[in-house]
């Protein structure tokens, strides 16, 4: 039996308020909430001694046990783990996710990644051999392509990505660029001298102004399988201007990894398994969990005091946007965003809600001073899912609850954040050198509304690069997003700001933009989208200023942004660092079921 993907998500939807989920699954309504402390993200210890003036990480996949929930049986999630470099203590790590990685910038970090896990993959069943390797009617090597070289008979192959870094491309964690615990290689594949054939050698510059990155798992077609397996880690950057901020540090600096999950009734991990869901089509095109789940506990719960903390919130969940706000029972809570992907956003803005898409980080700073003592406030979310349209997917209300029963344990030192003095923020503008490029975004569907693909400018990531980019140069890029729903897109090397947004009758757009795809893309019958636009272009909202690897590309939008692609210098000292050209890259939908199913695209930096 067929059904069609409004469908899909509401059976799914109803499955899980049911608590009667496929496989054995339990839900959010059988679990407890806030029994589970929330657990510390610990720190990574550097190794001063190998590099000159850089620091050194060995950090491997495992997979270990973990509970997820006091309720739940105990299980086993892939994570990062860290060595501690005297050899003495215990590698840094949960038993998912990954340790901090902090840097100064200006000092470059090393990061040796080895892979020890199986070679079964965790969620073996939910693997589709199909996407990448037998995409109907295409073959899978077009003449001038980029063969995946996909290793055939293996489930587990990994690659990191510094999501927001400002990398060389043999630093990038390219999809293509996949290695496995056996020591195979992706087309792609890269590292500075070194490495076993289970390891990758990275190196990151760390030029960039204070933030927090996230480094995650990027392989070609497991994205999504193995960032949920556990594969995630949050990477900070400090800086003097921020450190004279006087913005809370220590334990009131808090870093939350905010993600969804399904359990199974024995507390693992549930995917949706390539057919042998009644109500599973073909693939998930998005995967909507259940559960709140946030730095590897589902619905925890964080003891804080009467006084200012700073939360760096990540969106690290596979499809799932939220609108977050802080509640007491009676109101919300103000807070202020002083920063979004790529650091302090010049201004502190009051808010008391926020918008955040998969892989969007937020830089909060709250204060609880005025919460009496014993009470609680609670992490609330109201998205709807798919975002925007709704429609399907179980709802997550709550997400976490900051208890306010310590003590306050010192006068509070920080700058209140209406008198920070943020960096300031200067806008990009286009001038006459200034190359505009559009990217339209598309899903093909079949007679039953299921997904077929979902593609970018009508290609598949593995043709032919088709976009060369000047390094140094200034360019708009214009996503034109005819499908129903908002996609994340991130676009690697760069940090970006929104130019603007425009309506355009997506309907008659999408229509004509088929018809010159099937007519072969003639050029000189390529649509002008300005015949197509409505309105006046609307500057970015409030929240959205500021620099950023990753924006939401609205339905029926024309988002624009723009960015200088200046490619990473070399690390002095460090030999195979330097950029070499054409570099490649990529940019795409961070809806990680997209991402694997083509809604991605390579693009080359040249000199």
């Amino acid at each position: 039996m067929r059904f069609t993907r409004r469908e899909f998500m509401r059976l799914a939807a109803a499955a899980a308020g049911a608590g009667v989920c496929e496989a054995g699954t339990t839900t959010a309504r059988g679990l407890r909430k806030y029994v589970d402390r929330l657990p510390r993200v610990p720190l990574a210890v550097p190794d001063t001694s190998v590099y000159p003036d850089a620091d050194y990480y060995e950090v491997t996949m495992r997979q270990l046990p973990w509970r997820f929930h006091a309720d739940l049986g105990e299980t086993v999630a892939w994570g990062y783990w860290a060595s501690d470099p005297s050899g003495r203590g215990r590698p840094a790590g949960l038993g998912c996710l990954g340790p901090a990685l902090v840097a100064r910038r200006y000092r470059p970090s090393v990061v040796r990644y080895r892979n020890h896990l199986p070679t079964t993959h965790l969620l073996r069943e939910a693997i589709d051999e199909t996407l990448w390797r037998q995409l109907p009617g295409v073959s899978p090597d077009p003449p001038g392509g980029r063969h995946m070289n996909m290793p055939a008979g293996v489930t587990v192959w990994n690659v990191v990505h510094l999501h927001g870094g400002w990398d060389p491309p043999q630093s990038d964690g390219n999809p293509a660029a996949w290695f496995t615990p056996q020591g195979m290689h992706g087309p792609l594949y890269a590292s500075l001298p070194g490495a076993a054939p289970n390891e990758a050698i990275f190196a990151y510059g760390n030029r960039q102004q204070a933030t927090m990155l996230w480094y995650h798992d990027h392989a070609m077609q497991l994205t999504r399988l193995n960032n949920y397996a556990g594969l995630s880690g949050v990477y900070v950057i400090r800086d003097q201007a921020e450190e004279a901020l006087g913005l809370p540090q220590g334990r009131f600096e808090v870093p939350l990894i905010v993600q969804d999950r399904t359990f199974n009734r024995d507390g693992s991990l549930y995917y949706p398994s390539k057919g042998v869901s009644s109500y599973h089509p073909v693939w998930s095109p998005e995967f909507f969990g259940d559960t709140p789940v946030v730095n590897g506990k589902a619905y925890p719960f964080l003891e804080v005091q009467p006084r200012r903390y700073r939360l760096r919130v990540l969106n690290g969940s596979n499809s799932r946007f939220y609108h977050l706000w802080f509640g007491d029972g009676r109101t919300r809570l103000p807070f202020w965003l002083i920063g979004i992907g790529g650091g302090l956003r010049g201004d502190a803005l009051r808010s008391t809600d926020l918008l955040m898409a998969p892989a969007d980080r937020a830089d909060i700073i709250i204060d609880f001073a005025a919460v009496p003592l014993g009470s609680g406030v609670t992490l609330m979310n109201d998205a709807a899912t798919p975002y925007p349209s709704g429609g399907g997917g179980p709802a997550i209300p709550e997400i976490m609850r900051f208890q306010v029963t310590e003590p306050l344990s010192t006068r509070d030192p920080t700058t209140p954040p209406g008198q920070l003095a943020l960096p300031p923020f200067e806008p990009i503008k286009p001038d006459a050198r200034t190359r505009w490029r559009e990217r339209v975004l598309t899903e093909t569907t079949d007679r039953h509304d299921n997904p077929v693909h979902l593609q970018i400018n009508g290609r598949f990531f593995f043709e032919p690069v088709d976009d060369f980019i000047r390094a140094g140069a200034t360019e708009v890029w214009e996503y034109i997003n005819t499908t129903g729903d908002a996609h994340p897109i991130h676009v690697h090397l760069v940090q970006f700001q929104l130019y603007d947004q425009q309506r355009f009758r997506a309907e008659e757009y999408a229509r004509d933009y088929g018809r010159w795809l099937a007519a072969g893309r003639p050029p000189g019958k390529k649509l002008e989208l300005k015949r197509y636009l409505v309105g006046r272009p609307m500057p970015p909202a409030a929240q959205e200023r500021g620099w950023r690897d990753s924006f939401i590309a609205l339905p029926k939008m024309v988002t624009r942004i723009i960015a200088t692609y200046t490619p990473a210098p070399p690390i002095p000292g460090i030999n195979g660092t330097a950029t070499t050209y054409p570099a490649d890259y990529i940019h795409h939908c961070h809806i990680l079921e997209h991402e694997d199913n083509d809604m991605m695209r390579p693009w080359q930096l040249v000199s």
